[in-house]
Parts: structure tokens; sequence; C-alpha cells
């Protein structure tokens, strides 16, 4: 059963909640009814199970939808409940790994601070190998981004371990029509928690099982600071997977440095297949340069020039907006006089918070970003 429930589809990076509303019971006005019925709300969650029906995985869906839009009617006097609930399915030896992942979700979307703690013992404490759980994935995804994106570091061994670690087969966004393969799963989960998630990532490099999903994560999220490392394990591997990756990645983000390293690769090093696809793009690496990766923005709409205050103006509200941006020229922030080293930190702050949208129009944006930052890595000053 994969939840599509509206309530999980994240807008401009924001969980907003978009739920369908489902006339509901008035509750009963005698003491301890609330209490009595929230209880009811939650033995049924826990009820539910394992299915292929889709009549019943439809019904699954409308009472859940009618049970958290009266959680959110009712939160001041619901939470409390679902704290003390989750507290003691936590103590369990065996607990309901759905009712913490549906709890656990509701808690920290929906709570204050004082309810994340206990949230985030749910979400860590979720067996994810269970059949039930990976019918709900993407439930699952969203809330790890959620915790990811608040940068609890306990989150980065977990996504490790159930994402990174853990194929799990893709998920499908209904709501942007979009799907999700393992790798880009993990480009959200590293890349909202920011730049910190790379140096993490790297030191897992030299595990083979992981290394090429590792550099497909870091070809969206890395930056030129883990080209020797990146280089190191596409020599080591001696594999034609491993090395276009790689290759990717240098030419991508790697600037100058990436560049060099790749024009630098000893033939002798390199298999048959390898050889042969490095020589067919080599004279391509040799011609990247500042002009040739800036004259792809040639023809954008909008002032190719702007004022150092202006283009600061700019990246501040592309990053309140969630990198959201149709007025601004990528030219203007290349031919601005603002030091590179600025605008590299400030657009790979505006790139984390792009992946807070999941959707194909974020995926495109730091697409964009990472271009511009490579031009800038290339830019003279």
């Amino acid at each position: 059963m994969e939840r599509t429930r509206a309530h999980w589809f994240l807008i401009t990076g924001l969980a907003c909640l978009t739920l369908l509303l489902f006339a509901f019971p008035a509750l009963p006005a005698r003491a301890g009814s609330f209490e009595q019925d929230t209880l009811k709300k939650l033995d049924f969650i826990r009820s539910i199970r394992v299915s292929s029906d889709d009549k019943l995985l439809h019904e699954y869906n409308r009472q859940l939808d009618e049970i958290w839009e009266f959680f959110r009617g009712n939160k001041s006097k619901v939470l409390p409940i679902l704290e003390q609930q989750l507290g003691i399915e936590l103590k369990k030896e065996r607990p309901n790994d759905y009712f913490l992942l549906d709890i656990g979700s509701f808690l920290y979307l929906e709570g204050g601070a004082q309810h994340k703690p206990s949230a985030k013992r749910s979400l860590y404490s979720i067996d994810h190998t269970r059949d039930l759980i990976k019918q709900n994935r993407l439930q699952l995804f969203y809330f790890a981004q959620m915790v990811s994106a608040d940068r609890d570091p306990a989150v980065l061994p977990f996504i490790d371990k159930v994402f990174l670690r853990n194929a799990g087969g893709s998920v499908f966004v209904a709501q942007h029509a979009m799907t999700l393969d393992p790798a880009l799963m993990c480009v959200f989960l590293y890349g909202v928690y920011g730049p910190d998630s790379e140096p993490h990532l790297v030191s897992l490099l030299k595990d083979a099982s992981i290394s090429k999903r590792i550099i497909e994560i870091l070809i969206w999220i890395g930056s030129d600071a883990s080209t020797a490392q990146v280089k190191d394990v596409m020599l080591a591997q001696h594999d034609y997977d491993t090395f276009i990756r790689g290759l990717s990645y240098m030419i991508q983000l790697g600037g100058p440095t990436g560049r060099k390293i790749m024009l630098a690769i000893d033939p002798k090093e390199l298999d048959q297949k390898t050889l042969q696809y490095y020589n067919s793009v080599r004279n391509k690496i040799a011609s990247v340069t500042y002009e040739s990766i800036k004259g792809g923005f040639e023809g954008f709409p909008g002032d190719s020039r702007l004022s150092d205050d202006e283009v600061k103006k700019r990246l501040a509200l592309m990053y309140e907006s969630y990198g959201k941006d149709e007025d601004t020229n990528p030219m203007a922030i290349l031919n601005s006089s603002l030091p590179k080293e600025y605008l590299v930190g400030e657009l790979t702050k505006i790139r984390s918070r792009m992946l807070h949208r999941v959707s194909d129009e974020a995926l495109s944006d730091v697409q964009m970003t990472n271009t511009l930052i490579n031009a800038l890595h290339y830019r003279p000053k």
C-alpha cells in the first residue's frame, strides 16, 4: 500500500497539506470521549496490514485522510495523546512500524519543537525491511527529508542504511508525475541536509558496493572539493560505469581541477572499453573554458548586468523562495564583480533549498545552479 495522500506532497519546499475533506461525526459530549475516540483512531492505524486489494487500499487511505484531518482540527488536545501513545509504542519489544511512521510523521510535521525528539526516535526505530514500510516508502522518504532539512546529524547514518545501501525500488510522486529512483531519493535527502553531507558521502567512497551511487549523488550536490577522492576511486576500480560517472562529476562540478585531472589520465590505467570512451571525449574535455560555459547562458531573458547590491538581493530572494526565480538572468550573476567564492557559497546554499521541492522543476533548477557554480570555478576572480 503506497500512500498517495495529498498531505505527503511538498510544495515549494514546504510541507503544505492539501487534504481531502471528509465529514467527520460530531464528538460526543461525555467526559473522556475525545481521548477514547482518538485511541480508537490510533488502533485503526495499528490494524493496517499489507494488501494488494485496491478497494481496501482506497478505504485505508480514505480513513487515514479523515484521521489526519481530525488530528489537525484538534491539535491542542490530540498532540499530548499522540506523544504519549508514541512513547508507549517505542517502548515495546516489537513496535508497530507503520504506527511509528504515521504518528511520528504527524508529530514532526504538525507538532512543535517539543514533539520533534520523540518523532525522530520513531523514524530511527522504523524497520524499513517490513513489507508495509516498503509499500509506504514514499511516506518514509518524506519523513526522512523533513528531519534531514533540520540537519539532525543522526539522520545521515539513517539515510545511509535505508536509502543509500538499500536499493528499495523507485517511488512515484503523483503530484509531479515523476519517478524517484534510489539515487535521486538520496539526492533530495542528502541535498536538503546541506554541504556537510558531502564529506560524509566522500568518507564512504571506498566502499565499492555504493561508490557508483555516491558519485551519482555528488554530480547533483557535490563541489570541486572532492575531485581527488573521486579520481582515486575511478582509477582504483578500473570499472567503466564508475569511470563515466566520475568523469561527469569532474566536468560538471570539478572546475579547472576536475578538467586537469581528466586530461592527465594515463591511458594505460584504463580498460579497452573505458579507453575508447575517454578518447572520444578527451577533446571536449580540453575545450571546456569559462567562456564556453558562459556561452550556454546567452539568450536568457532579463538584464545580463545588475549592480552587485541587486545581485545580492536576488540571491537572498532565491534562498527565501527555495530557489524559485523567473526574473534573474544567470549572466547577471556571472557578470557581477562580487568575489566568486561569495557567489559559489550563496548558490550552494540556494541549491540545498531547491531540494526541499520534490519535483522535476527543482532538479532542473539544481542543474542550472551547478552549471553556474562550475562556470564560477573557471572565472578568473
